[in-house]
């Protein structure tokens, strides 16, 4: 009988690219795994990769201390923006770019204090990873819509994040809503 593990291990090698996939190995092999935690996409595609086929395009990943994201820095580089999103109390996003097949792919690390995010351990690409828990990211996507609609951002409306953040709540939505009426079973893949 195959584990859950390696089910997962087998998704995720068929529906994450290629490029993605070395990236992620990339930053398996350099950092300290019990020091970062996944977020964005990646935690998304975890939480909801039961339930949907989901791509995975960029990195986003949390830190405590940027001590820890030294090898990525020493060997890819990183350069600091100063960002506004996300209300993170950090006005600034660290980025590097892992080049793969001539394809750039993008990481975006956030600096946050992990207490005050629920994080969960789940495999990823067969490694333990630590990311945002469900019930996070729901509340997370949910939260950014009102914030993010033409009315409230005025000039600087996104349409791109609006639909991002209102797709993403809504699957998570939908999951909540087809477990409480019990028809989970009919949203399986």
């Amino acid at each position: 009988m195959e584990t859950k593990e390696k089910a997962f291990l087998k998704e995720d090698e068929k529906n994450i690219f290629y490029e993605q996939q070395q990236a992620l190995k990339n930053i398996f092999e350099k950092l300290d795994l019990s020091k970062i935690a996944f977020v964005g996409g990646i935690a998304d595609y975890i939480n909801l990769r039961s339930y949907y086929d989901m791509p995975v395009n960029d990195i986003d990943l949390i830190y405590e201390d940027e001590e820890d994201l030294l090898p990525i820095k020493e060997q890819n580089g990183i350069r600091k923006y100063a960002t506004k999103f996300y209300n993170m109390n950090v006005g600034e996003v660290l980025v590097s770019e892992y080049l793969v097949n001539n394809k750039k792919v993008h990481t975006d690390y956030y600096k946050r204090v992990f207490s005050k995010i629920k994080l969960k351990q789940s495999p990823l690409l067969g490694e333990m990873v630590w990311h945002a828990s469900f019930s996070e990211m729901k509340a997370f996507h949910n939260s950014q819509v009102p914030v993010v609609t033409s009315q409230a951002m005025g000039e600087k409306y996104e349409w791109r994040r609006l639909y991002k953040h209102s797709k993403k709540a809504s699957l998570y939505n939908n999951v909540c809503y087809l477990e409480e009426k019990q028809l989970l079973e009919t949203l399986k893949k």
